[in-house]
């Protein structure tokens, strides 16, 4: 019972974090992105979840309730818009700022959502855009001087040239 109880707090918690993380950043996304295999993963992570509570203690109310705590926590993270601002990037209610962002680099794929890669300070991020949030995102790029990756290249040879001078 106490397992369940960590759990079923766990995931409330959880609940708690992604209803706020939709209510404040959801308005705020201008250019919508998706995280590759994001989904997939997390309806592994819950089916997964459910299936070893299901096994390893009984059916009872605390496992039914956590089960479904789990559920609800995994369908939440579909609600949860990641993308670009008029700030930076959300991804999952989490923000980087511009400011934080190094450089993207893209690969356009006909027919298929746009790859970007961001890379930022502490971390790099995959969003996928379609063909027109694509033109959206390269302008807040452009907007916000976060450069293509050949670009932020030469500017760091230049800036390493002028030191060395």
């Amino acid at each position: 019972m106490n397992t369940m109880t960590g759990i079923l707090g766990l995931c409330a918690l959880l609940i708690v974090w992604e209803l706020s993380a939709i209510s404040f950043t959801n308005q705020k996304i201008l250019v919508r992105g998706e995280i590759p295999s994001q989904k997939l993963g997390i309806c592994l992570f819950a089916a997964a979840s459910v299936i070893i509570l299901a096994v390893r203690w009984s059916l009872d109310l605390w496992t039914l309730l956590t089960m479904a705590a789990i559920v609800v926590a995994a369908l939440l993270t579909f609600a949860m818009k990641n993308g670009l601002s008029e700030y930076g990037m959300y991804i999952n209610g989490w923000s980087t700022p511009y400011s934080e962002m190094k450089y993207y680099d893209f690969e356009r794929r006909d027919g298929q959502l746009n790859r970007v890669r961001i890379c930022c300070r502490k971390k790099d991020v995959t969003l996928l855009f379609s063909d027109a949030e694509l033109e959206k995102a390269f302008a807040y790029f452009d907007k916000n001087k976060v450069y293509d990756m050949e670009t932020y290249t030469a500017l760091q040879q230049q800036a390493k040239a002028k030191k060395k001078q």
